[in-house]
């Protein structure tokens, strides 16, 4: 098969040489495959594409395209549709240029693919994989908390690796995602790729890599837009889903519920009475906006609401008496003032239980 590896770069001078030579020994070693090297270059100031022009007199396997500095997922996007394209790859690698990442893996990433794998992903998180011991602690941290956001947030946590840019996978996955990645130009490129292919039923496969500080040159990320652009992906991406939505309708019924409660313990009464009393406006509020957006495409018909209506209290009443017991209890044995944190715990514990019943009950498929 046609393999084609992928080299974004912006000012690497000193490491596509060195990289480039790496790989034509690895790929030698890698029976099956004929291998093609295509660096996709944003125009560097310090002239990247006059060394690897210099290494196309030797090796003719080499190709080179440069456009403009839009960002790595600009330069992503460029280079695996020419390799697509021009190159007629069957087969689409990533790996970054900076020496990062070690070439003797990509083997593995071969033989993964070979043997049933889809999109396979250079994972710094699973056994066997690693993280420069030289990086500072904070560093550490947000490497390790902002793949985790990225895992839980999209809610598939048995893919480890998120962000990395060492990559191999079918041609067909990357056909399927391209209309959709058009928006994203920068490192959460990396992100979302990852995710529509899951999304297209990619079998996943990681294989663990020891990442390295890149040995020249500085890194082109900048952690404050990079972890931006991450959540609003996030957020995009969930609300789009019916989860996404029932949160949002949630949380208006958590202010309708929140503000009742407070009424009424200004008026006087009982947490556990506001409580009750506004778990009961937040579901009369649910339910209609569950029905007219979250569950559209399983919309309870004119005949059906009052019977569904009646069923869907029934079925909330399991979050009021989540609700309201967690408040009675934690008052009973921490004392009236601390009803808000004993509000708070019932509210999430009652959202779990809402968001199963109504999507296996009142709007089955």
């Amino acid at each position: 098969m046609n393999a084609v590896i992928i080299l974004p770069t912006y000012n690497e001078r000193p490491n596509i040489g060195v990289i480039l030579e790496k790989l034509h020994s690895v790929v030698k070693q890698i029976p099956g495959h004929r291998f093609t090297f295509l660096v996709v270059d944003d125009t560097s100031p310090d002239d990247t594409a006059s060394v690897v022009r210099g290494l196309q007199k030797k090796y003719t396997d080499i190709s080179i395209i440069t456009g403009k500095k839009e960002g790595l997922g600009k330069a992503l996007l460029r280079g695996l549709t020419y390799a697509i394209e021009r190159l007629k790859a069957d087969i689409l690698i990533q790996i970054d240029a900076d020496l990062s990442h070690d070439p003797s893996v990509l083997p593995r990433f071969l033989e993964a693919l070979d043997t049933g794998a889809d999109f396979v992903v250079g994972s710094r998180y699973i056994p066997g994989g690693s993280i420069p011991d030289n990086w500072g602690l904070h560093r550490k941290i947000y490497s390790v908390v902002g793949n985790a956001i990225v895992r839980f947030g999209l809610g598939f946590s048995s893919v480890h690796d998120w962000t990395g840019g060492y990559r191999a996978l079918r041609k067909t996955f990357f056909d399927s995602a391209k209309d959709e990645l058009r928006e994203y130009s920068g490192y959460v490129f990396q992100i979302a790729f990852l995710h529509k292919a899951i999304k297209h039923g990619a079998k996943i496969v990681e294989v663990p890599i020891h990442f390295t500080d890149r040995r020249f040159g500085h890194s082109k990320i900048a952690p404050s837009e990079y972890i931006r652009n991450v959540i609003v992906y996030i957020v995009k991406e969930r609300l789009k889903s019916s989860f996404g939505k029932f949160l949002v309708v949630g949380t208006v019924g958590f202010i309708l519920n929140t503000l009742v409660l407070e009424i009424f313990v200004l008026l006087g009464f009982h947490p556990t009475i506001g409580s009750a009393v506004g778990a009961e406006c937040a579901i009369i509020s649910n339910f209609f906006l569950n029905n007219h957006w979250t569950f559209q495409h399983r919309r309870i018909g004119k005949n059906q609401v009052v019977s569904k209506f009646i069923q869907f209290n029934g079925t909330s009443l399991g979050a009021l008496f989540i609700q309201s017991g967690i408040v009675a209890a934690g008052t009973f044995t921490m004392g009236v003032a601390a009803y808000r944190q004993f509000y708070i715990f019932g509210i999430v514990l009652g959202l779990l239980w809402n968001y199963f019943m109504y999507s296996r009950v009142i709007w089955k498929e």
